[in-house]
């Protein structure tokens, strides 16, 4: 799917409320049911997780040798 048909999946959820099943997709305008029954196996519907993605690493800067 392009950004428009992104851009249109996110107005409906916000004007709607979350999908409950892969189906309801095809009421978005521009998204058919040939559509979803194309890309089925891709989508999932339904609260996920927010991507873990570990902090960056720091340089260690090598011990200073004591005296």
């Amino acid at each position: 799917m392009g950004p428009q048909k992104a851009q249109a999946i996110v107005a409906y959820r916000r004007q709607h409320g979350p999908f409950l099943r892969v189906e309801d997709l095809a009421r978005v305008k521009g998204i058919g049911t040939a559509t979803v029954e194309r890309n089925r196996r891709r989508m999932t519907v339904g609260a996920m997780a927010a991507p873990t993605v570990a902090p960056p690493r720091r340089a260690v800067s090598a011990p200073v040798p004591r005296r």
